[in-house]
Protein backbone atom coordinates (compact mmCIF):
# COMPACT_ATOMS: atom_id res chain seq x y z
CA UNK A 1 0.00 0.00 0.00
CA UNK A 2 1.33 3.45 -0.89
CA UNK A 3 0.94 5.87 2.00
CA UNK A 4 2.18 9.38 2.60
CA UNK A 5 4.67 9.43 5.48
CA UNK A 6 3.57 12.82 6.83
CA UNK A 7 0.06 13.89 7.74
CA UNK A 8 -1.15 17.26 6.51
CA UNK A 9 -2.94 17.62 9.84
CA UNK A 10 -0.83 19.47 12.43
CA UNK A 11 -3.49 20.00 15.11
CA UNK A 12 -6.59 18.17 16.25
CA UNK A 13 -9.82 19.40 14.66
CA UNK A 14 -13.48 18.57 15.15
CA UNK A 15 -16.87 18.97 13.53
CA UNK A 16 -20.44 18.41 14.66
CA UNK A 17 -23.48 17.97 12.45
CA UNK A 18 -26.68 15.95 12.32
CA UNK A 19 -26.46 12.32 11.24
CA UNK A 20 -28.69 11.09 8.43
CA UNK A 21 -29.41 7.69 9.94
CA UNK A 22 -29.58 8.38 13.67
CA UNK A 23 -30.85 11.98 13.30
CA UNK A 24 -28.61 12.73 16.31
CA UNK A 25 -25.77 15.23 16.49
CA UNK A 26 -22.65 13.43 15.31
CA UNK A 27 -19.28 14.62 16.55
CA UNK A 28 -16.12 13.86 14.56
CA UNK A 29 -12.79 14.45 16.30
CA UNK A 30 -9.85 14.21 13.90
CA UNK A 31 -6.17 13.84 14.75
CA UNK A 32 -3.02 12.78 12.90
CA UNK A 33 -1.61 9.26 13.19
CA UNK A 34 1.80 7.81 12.37
CA UNK A 35 1.50 6.61 8.76
CA UNK A 36 -1.49 4.36 9.48
CA UNK A 37 -3.79 5.64 6.74
CA UNK A 38 -7.32 6.90 7.35
CA UNK A 39 -9.02 5.15 10.24
CA UNK A 40 -12.40 5.58 11.92
CA UNK A 41 -13.26 4.78 15.51
CA UNK A 42 -16.52 4.88 17.48
CA UNK A 43 -16.03 6.21 20.99
CA UNK A 44 -12.30 5.42 20.74
CA UNK A 45 -12.85 1.71 20.14
CA UNK A 46 -10.98 -0.55 17.70
CA UNK A 47 -10.21 1.34 14.45
CA UNK A 48 -11.88 0.61 11.14
CA UNK A 49 -9.42 1.15 8.29
CA UNK A 50 -10.75 3.13 5.32
CA UNK A 51 -9.93 0.46 2.79
CA UNK A 52 -11.74 -1.83 0.36
CA UNK A 53 -10.88 -4.73 2.66
CA UNK A 54 -13.25 -3.17 5.22
CA UNK A 55 -16.27 -2.58 2.95
CA UNK A 56 -19.38 -4.30 4.30
CA UNK A 57 -22.10 -2.69 2.17
CA UNK A 58 -22.48 -0.49 -0.90
CA UNK A 59 -26.28 -0.26 -0.78
CA UNK A 60 -27.11 3.46 -1.16
CA UNK A 61 -23.88 4.47 0.63
CA UNK A 62 -20.45 3.01 1.30
CA UNK A 63 -20.20 1.27 4.65
CA UNK A 64 -17.01 -0.08 6.22
CA UNK A 65 -16.68 -2.36 9.23
CA UNK A 66 -14.15 -4.24 11.35
CA UNK A 67 -16.73 -6.79 12.49
CA UNK A 68 -17.40 -4.88 15.70
CA UNK A 69 -17.99 -1.30 14.58
CA UNK A 70 -19.64 -0.12 11.39
CA UNK A 71 -19.10 3.29 9.77
CA UNK A 72 -21.78 4.52 7.36
CA UNK A 73 -21.72 7.31 4.78
CA UNK A 74 -17.95 7.40 4.33
CA UNK A 75 -17.88 8.63 0.72
CA UNK A 76 -18.40 12.38 1.21
CA UNK A 77 -15.68 12.65 3.85
CA UNK A 78 -13.28 10.47 1.85
CA UNK A 79 -13.81 12.63 -1.23
CA UNK A 80 -13.06 15.82 0.71
CA UNK A 81 -9.94 14.20 2.16
CA UNK A 82 -8.79 13.15 -1.32
CA UNK A 83 -9.31 16.61 -2.76
CA UNK A 84 -6.93 18.20 -0.23
CA UNK A 85 -4.66 15.11 -0.08
CA UNK A 86 -5.39 14.46 3.59
CA UNK A 87 -4.10 11.11 4.87
CA UNK A 88 -2.84 9.41 8.02
CA UNK A 89 -5.63 10.55 10.31
CA UNK A 90 -7.90 9.00 12.92
CA UNK A 91 -11.53 10.13 12.99
CA UNK A 92 -13.30 9.36 16.25
CA UNK A 93 -17.11 9.41 16.07
CA UNK A 94 -19.76 9.22 18.76
CA UNK A 95 -21.95 7.03 16.53
CA UNK A 96 -21.58 4.71 13.57
CA UNK A 97 -21.96 7.34 10.85
CA UNK A 98 -20.30 10.48 9.56
CA UNK A 99 -21.87 13.94 9.98
CA UNK A 100 -24.10 14.45 6.95
CA UNK A 101 -24.54 18.20 6.54
CA UNK A 102 -26.51 19.00 3.40
CA UNK A 103 -25.54 15.79 1.59
CA UNK A 104 -22.42 17.22 -0.03
CA UNK A 105 -18.80 17.55 1.13
CA UNK A 106 -19.18 21.27 1.78
CA UNK A 107 -19.18 20.93 5.57
CA UNK A 108 -15.79 19.20 5.45
CA UNK A 109 -14.27 21.63 2.97
CA UNK A 110 -15.48 24.57 5.07
CA UNK A 111 -13.79 23.00 8.11
CA UNK A 112 -10.55 22.36 6.22
CA UNK A 113 -10.53 25.95 4.94
CA UNK A 114 -11.11 27.31 8.44
CA UNK A 115 -8.17 25.29 9.75
CA UNK A 116 -5.85 26.30 6.90
CA UNK A 117 -5.61 22.80 5.44
CA UNK A 118 -6.42 23.90 1.89
CA UNK A 119 -3.14 25.33 0.68
CA UNK A 120 -2.11 26.90 -2.63
CA UNK A 121 0.42 24.15 -3.34
CA UNK A 122 -0.31 22.43 -6.61
CA UNK A 123 -1.37 18.80 -6.30
CA UNK A 124 -0.25 16.58 -9.20
CA UNK A 125 -0.81 12.97 -10.17
CA UNK A 126 2.43 11.00 -9.91
CA UNK A 127 1.57 7.29 -9.77
CA UNK A 128 0.79 5.44 -12.99
CA UNK A 129 -2.00 2.98 -13.64
CA UNK A 130 -0.39 -0.07 -15.22
CA UNK A 131 -3.24 -1.18 -17.47
CA UNK A 132 -6.86 -0.47 -18.27
CA UNK A 133 -9.54 -1.71 -15.89
CA UNK A 134 -13.13 -2.20 -16.98
CA UNK A 135 -15.93 -3.40 -14.73
CA UNK A 136 -19.44 -4.06 -16.03
CA UNK A 137 -22.57 -4.80 -14.05
CA UNK A 138 -23.46 -8.33 -15.26
CA UNK A 139 -27.17 -7.78 -14.63
CA UNK A 140 -27.30 -4.30 -16.16
CA UNK A 141 -24.46 -4.09 -18.71
CA UNK A 142 -25.25 -0.45 -19.55
CA UNK A 143 -23.76 0.29 -16.15
CA UNK A 144 -19.98 0.16 -16.25
CA UNK A 145 -16.85 1.90 -15.08
CA UNK A 146 -13.50 2.15 -16.89
CA UNK A 147 -10.13 3.39 -15.68
CA UNK A 148 -7.50 4.00 -18.36
CA UNK A 149 -3.83 4.93 -17.94
CA UNK A 150 -3.18 8.57 -18.79
CA UNK A 151 -0.23 10.88 -19.25
CA UNK A 152 -2.19 13.67 -17.56
CA UNK A 153 -3.53 14.36 -14.09
CA UNK A 154 -6.45 12.36 -12.74
CA UNK A 155 -9.75 12.89 -14.57
CA UNK A 156 -13.21 11.50 -13.78
CA UNK A 157 -16.37 11.64 -15.87
CA UNK A 158 -19.83 10.53 -14.82
CA UNK A 159 -22.52 9.88 -17.45
CA UNK A 160 -26.14 9.49 -16.47
CA UNK A 161 -29.37 8.94 -18.36
CA UNK A 162 -32.57 9.39 -16.41
CA UNK A 163 -36.06 9.58 -17.82
CA UNK A 164 -36.68 12.93 -16.17
CA UNK A 165 -37.19 16.36 -17.78
CA UNK A 166 -34.61 18.08 -15.54
CA UNK A 167 -31.99 15.31 -15.70
CA UNK A 168 -32.18 13.31 -18.92
CA UNK A 169 -28.76 12.59 -20.43
CA UNK A 170 -26.12 14.55 -18.61
CA UNK A 171 -22.40 14.21 -18.08
CA UNK A 172 -19.84 15.98 -15.93
CA UNK A 173 -16.03 15.76 -16.04
CA UNK A 174 -13.65 16.87 -13.31
CA UNK A 175 -9.87 17.01 -13.77
CA UNK A 176 -7.20 17.76 -11.22
CA UNK A 177 -5.59 21.09 -12.00
CA UNK A 178 -8.33 22.20 -14.37
CA UNK A 179 -11.38 22.32 -12.09
CA UNK A 180 -11.83 23.81 -8.65
CA UNK A 181 -12.69 21.49 -5.78
CA UNK A 182 -15.98 23.34 -5.16
CA UNK A 183 -17.12 22.20 -8.62
CA UNK A 184 -17.90 18.87 -6.98
CA UNK A 185 -17.72 19.32 -3.20
CA UNK A 186 -20.80 21.57 -3.20
CA UNK A 187 -22.89 19.05 -5.19
CA UNK A 188 -25.51 17.39 -2.98
CA UNK A 189 -26.87 13.89 -2.94
CA UNK A 190 -30.44 13.35 -4.13
CA UNK A 191 -33.32 10.92 -3.85
CA UNK A 192 -36.89 10.66 -5.04
CA UNK A 193 -39.22 12.86 -3.02
CA UNK A 194 -41.40 9.80 -2.41
CA UNK A 195 -38.46 8.10 -0.68
CA UNK A 196 -37.64 11.26 1.24
CA UNK A 197 -41.18 11.51 2.56
CA UNK A 198 -41.22 7.82 3.54
CA UNK A 199 -37.93 8.22 5.43
CA UNK A 200 -38.72 11.60 6.95
CA UNK A 201 -36.01 13.35 4.90
CA UNK A 202 -38.18 15.79 2.98
CA UNK A 203 -36.72 19.29 3.13
CA UNK A 204 -33.27 17.96 4.02
CA UNK A 205 -32.21 15.95 0.98
CA UNK A 206 -32.78 17.19 -2.57
CA UNK A 207 -35.90 15.42 -3.76
CA UNK A 208 -36.78 14.44 -7.31
CA UNK A 209 -40.43 14.86 -8.20
CA UNK A 210 -42.08 13.76 -11.44
CA UNK A 211 -41.09 16.94 -13.26
CA UNK A 212 -38.72 18.89 -11.05
CA UNK A 213 -36.63 19.08 -7.86
CA UNK A 214 -37.82 20.10 -4.41
CA UNK A 215 -34.93 22.56 -3.99
CA UNK A 216 -33.11 24.91 -6.35
CA UNK A 217 -30.06 23.19 -7.81
CA UNK A 218 -26.61 24.64 -7.23
CA UNK A 219 -25.62 23.52 -10.73
CA UNK A 220 -27.83 22.45 -13.64
CA UNK A 221 -25.86 19.19 -13.67
CA UNK A 222 -25.63 18.79 -9.89
CA UNK A 223 -26.67 15.10 -9.95
CA UNK A 224 -23.78 14.04 -12.19
CA UNK A 225 -21.36 16.27 -10.26
CA UNK A 226 -22.36 14.53 -7.04
CA UNK A 227 -21.74 11.15 -8.64
CA UNK A 228 -18.17 12.27 -9.44
CA UNK A 229 -17.79 13.26 -5.78
CA UNK A 230 -18.98 9.81 -4.68
CA UNK A 231 -16.64 8.16 -7.15
CA UNK A 232 -13.56 9.95 -5.83
CA UNK A 233 -14.51 9.16 -2.24
CA UNK A 234 -15.05 5.48 -2.98
CA UNK A 235 -11.81 5.18 -4.96
CA UNK A 236 -9.83 6.52 -2.00
CA UNK A 237 -10.68 3.21 -0.31
CA UNK A 238 -8.04 1.67 -2.57
CA UNK A 239 -5.61 2.98 0.05
CA UNK A 240 -4.18 5.44 -2.45
CA UNK A 241 -5.55 8.90 -3.11
CA UNK A 242 -7.00 8.49 -6.63
CA UNK A 243 -6.06 12.07 -7.49
CA UNK A 244 -2.40 11.03 -7.27
CA UNK A 245 -2.86 8.44 -10.03
CA UNK A 246 -2.47 9.32 -13.71
CA UNK A 247 -5.69 7.80 -15.01
CA UNK A 248 -8.93 8.72 -16.70
CA UNK A 249 -12.04 7.20 -15.13
CA UNK A 250 -15.36 7.05 -16.96
CA UNK A 251 -18.44 5.89 -15.10
CA UNK A 252 -21.64 5.19 -17.01
CA UNK A 253 -24.58 5.05 -14.59
CA UNK A 254 -22.47 3.17 -12.05
CA UNK A 255 -22.73 3.49 -8.28
CA UNK A 256 -20.99 2.59 -5.05
CA UNK A 257 -20.75 -1.13 -5.82
CA UNK A 258 -18.89 -0.77 -9.11
CA UNK A 259 -16.82 2.04 -7.60
CA UNK A 260 -15.70 -0.34 -4.86
CA UNK A 261 -14.79 -3.04 -7.37
CA UNK A 262 -12.67 -0.54 -9.29
CA UNK A 263 -10.98 0.56 -6.05
CA UNK A 264 -10.14 -3.09 -5.38
CA UNK A 265 -8.50 -3.50 -8.80
CA UNK A 266 -6.56 -0.24 -8.42
CA UNK A 267 -5.26 -1.50 -5.07
CA UNK A 268 -4.09 -4.73 -6.75
CA UNK A 269 -2.20 -2.80 -9.43
CA UNK A 270 -0.55 -0.22 -7.20
CA UNK A 271 -0.13 -1.98 -3.84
Amino acid sequence: MILMNVSLLKENISLESKGLISRNQITADIKANDNLGIRFTVNNSEPVLANVSSISSTQRNTVISNGTNTICLTEHFMAAAALINLNNIDINLNDEELPFGDGSSKLWIDLFKEKGLITPEKLESKFELKEEIKIVDPEKPHRYIIAKPSSENFKATYQMNWDHPKIGEQSFSWQLGKNGIEDITDARTFSTEMENQMLGLSGWIVGITENDFTMPLRFTDEPSRHKVLDLIGDLYLSGINPLLIKMEVTSNQAGHHLNSLLATEIKKQLA
